[in-house]
């Protein structure tokens, strides 16, 4: 059994919520409203991810990956459990979902550099997660000033609306990913270094990291006038993660983003799907479809300024590592830091 083979207790489903398709049943759990089952959905929603970024940004070459599915109908290519190199990355995103379902988990990012331990990235694809108590969500719409909410503030507010619609997220999350690397983004340098970054909670033990990493004092920055894009969001029962890209090799945010916008919504036409609106930084949406814009919206500071963080250990293909908060710094925590998943160098 891979490491991120189903192992599903049917009988916590609810059946008036429950995904029935069998290539879904094969990775993900039928039901995600459950507590265990939100978890395990955000583990595999990693994998997914993460080989769907690997691949398409050719950060690894084509024998790491093979072919397979989301649901019957939508492919993807994935980490190769039979290739070794692949199954160490595959373990360590394992790893990571033990820490979303510890609650200790607030951020995983890939992160490209031009060099082998360069903090200030040139290229970042980012997982930030919320925790619901009980899968309450939280209710405001601005902060206290009266300003909109950034993405991850509504991301927050967001309701579970069942496993259909936590499957459709995911698809369309895969295919903006494609769409981003393939149609908005300028190609990789020749030489660059590639790596996994964590930050933790408040709530994490002050000596605790994710199996895998070791220490370090780096997270990462990002260059002044650096461009980002929201990809997009899952909602599972008990847990929230917003996706989004920071790269120089995104010329414009809010064209970039308003791009992923037509797609996302052409896509979701031919699929059958109910747009589920991205949480977008340069505008916001309504249910009427309308949008305005309104300025680059901050995010919740993370992305600015030194981070310190956690490595990997013995990745042959990427580093990660993890980033304390400054009153974390006090404590004593060192930074968890993967090493590094690829260095490409012609």
């Amino acid at each position: 059994m891979g490491p991120l083979d189903a192992d599903y207790n049917d009988s916590a489903n609810n059946s008036n919520d429950i995904v029935t398709d069998a290539k879904w049943s094969k990775i993900f759990p039928p039901c995600t409203a459950e507590f265990e089952m939100s978890s395990k959905f955000i583990t595999r929603a990693l994998f997914v991810a993460f080989s769907v970024i690997l691949k398409r940004r050719k950060i690894l070459p084509p024998d790491y990956f093979s072919k397979n599915h989301i649901t019957e109908k939508i492919s993807c290519a994935s980490l190769n459990f039979n290739n070794e190199k692949a199954l160490k990355i595959a373990q360590l995103l394992k790893n990571t979902g033990d820490a979303v379902q510890l609650g200790y988990l607030k951020e995983i990012a890939l992160v490209i550099t031009e060099n082998e331990q360069d903090e200030e990235a040139i290229e970042v694809y980012s997982f930030k997660f919320h925790y619901f108590d009980h899968g309450v969500t939280a209710q405001f719409n601005t902060t206290a000033n009266g300003e909109q909410l950034s993405p991850f503030e509504r991301l927050a507010k967001l309701e579970y609306q069942g496993t259909a619609s936590v499957r459709d997220q995911l698809v369309m999350l895969t295919k903006n990913i494609v769409f981003l690397c393939e149609k908005v983004l300028e190609k990789l340098p020749e030489t660059f270094d590639a790596n996994f970054r964590f930050d933790y909670t408040d709530q994490a033990p002050v000596d605790y990291r994710v199996e895998g990493c070791f220490n370090s004092t780096t997270f990462y920055t990002l260059p002044a006038g650096i461009q980002s894009a929201s990809i997009g969001h899952l909602r599972p029962g008990h847990h929230a993660t917003l996706l989004d890209c920071s790269s120089i090799f995104i010329a414009d945010s809010y064209q970039a983003e308003l791009s992923l916008k037509r797609f996302t919504t052409k896509l979701s036409d031919k699929l059958g799907f109910v747009a589920n609106d991205v949480l977008y930084k340069t505008f916001v949406t309504d249910e009427s479809s309308s949008h305005r814009t309104i300025g680059m919206m901050a995010e919740d500071g993370t992305n600015g300024g030194n981070k310190s963080n956690e490595l990997s250990q013995d990745s042959p293909v990427m580093r990660p590592i993890t980033r304390r908060d400054s009153e974390r710094v006090n404590k004593g925590r060192d930074s968890p830091y993967v090493k590094k998943v690829h260095s490409r160098k012609r």
